[in-house]
């Protein structure tokens, strides 16, 4: 992720709408899967600036894992504790109840081997909560700025969980009440910047962050209208919208052990 988007994000967490409904959803949502113990360990892989922490430290002792020296250095100037370097041993000594991936696996270039790479810290029966951004139909300059690889539908991230060996309990797409506005913002962007667009213009020096693109006195009403999916996803699951939701498990070891007896040869 680039420099400029680390700071961005750090400043703007705690008021813009996106970030402040998403963490509403997904509070609701956790709330609803999980049931506050504060015995139970929860890692956010790819924490980035923290924002997500003091969330999942309601349901549990939360701990941030991320790659970039940058982002946890502004973490640990929120005062956030347990955060750690990707590239730190101490926190591949825990066992993990939970982990959550929030718009993370999007940035790697082979997701089922990243998550891999992390479930071996979660204990067999553990649950495992991923967001990622939605169908590719919506790229734009922010996936690019934000070095996205993919953008994802939900047989695709479905196939994903499978591969990585975890058990697909819920799936929903979010952000849906805005899904019309926000796809007609971004073709409109796209057609501008093909018309308005120069030959020379390269890299990522032009571009700008969906974040940037923020209107004071629209922010608590646009806030509100995010948030209030919240409500219908206690009772269904939306079929589109700009993010998808997932909440698997990683199988038990009495699972996993009925799963191989049922694949094993007759001799």
């Amino acid at each position: 992720m680039e420099h400029e988007v680390y700071q961005l994000f750090s400043e703007i967490q705690a008021t813009h709408w996106w970030f402040v409904a998403r963490r509403r959803i997904l509070a609701d949502v956790l709330q609803r899967y999980l049931a506050k113990n504060k015995t139970r360990r929860i890692a956010e892989i790819g924490c980035g600036t923290g924002a997500m922490l003091p969330t999942l430290a309601q349901f549990g002792e939360a701990w941030g894992i991320d790659n970039s020296p940058e982002a946890v250095k502004l973490c640990a100037q929120k005062n956030l504790a347990q955060v750690y370097l990707d590239s730190d041993s101490t926190w591949r000594q825990v066992q993990f109840e939970g982990l959550a991936f929030f718009d993370v696996i999007e940035h790697v270039p082979d997701d089922v081997a990243f998550m891999k790479n992390y479930l071996a810290q979660l204990q067999p029966g553990g649950w495992v909560i991923i967001t990622v951004p939605a169908f590719m139909f919506l790229w734009s300059e922010h996936d690019v700025l934000n070095q996205h690889y993919r953008r994802y539908h939900a047989p695709q991230l479905r196939r994903s969980l499978a591969a990585a060996g975890l058990q697909l309990e819920r799936m929903s797409y979010f952000n849906t009440f805005l899904f019309p506005a926000i796809a007609a913002a971004r073709f409109a962007t796209k057609t501008v910047r093909a018309l308005t667009r120069s030959p020379q213009q390269n890299g990522t020096a032009h571009l700008r962050t969906d974040f940037e693109r923020n209107i004071s006195f629209l922010n608590r009403p646009l806030q509100a209208l995010f948030a209030g999916e919240r409500f219908v996803l206690r009772y269904l699951n939306f079929p589109f919208g700009t993010s998808l939701l997932a909440l698997a498990r990683k199988p038990s070891s009495a699972r996993v052990a009925a799963f191989t007896r049922q694949i094993e040869p007759v001799a």
